[in-house]
């Protein structure tokens, strides 16, 4: 039990990183079809893995930032 809880923090991230990850994926769908082009399944699998990559990044640049007091 004491393993789950250390490592809680890991699966906080993974879920930032899949809902940022779903997010952008959905605005380049959605700017996609404003632009009237279809975007291939291998483009938006592109968009999908570098915006999980980026949030990754992202939450572990804020999570070594130190809180001001």
């Amino acid at each position: 039990m004491k393993i789950l809880h250390e490592l809680s923090w890991l699966w906080e991230t993974l879920g930032i990183a899949l809902v940022a990850a779903a997010v952008c994926m959905a605005c380049a769908a959605l700017i996609g079809k404003a632009a009237k082009k279809k975007l291939g399944k291998k483009v938006l699998a592109v968009i999908g893995a570098a915006a999980f990559v980026g949030a990754i990044l992202a939450v572990i640049l804020i999570a070594r930032t130190p809180m001001p007091l």
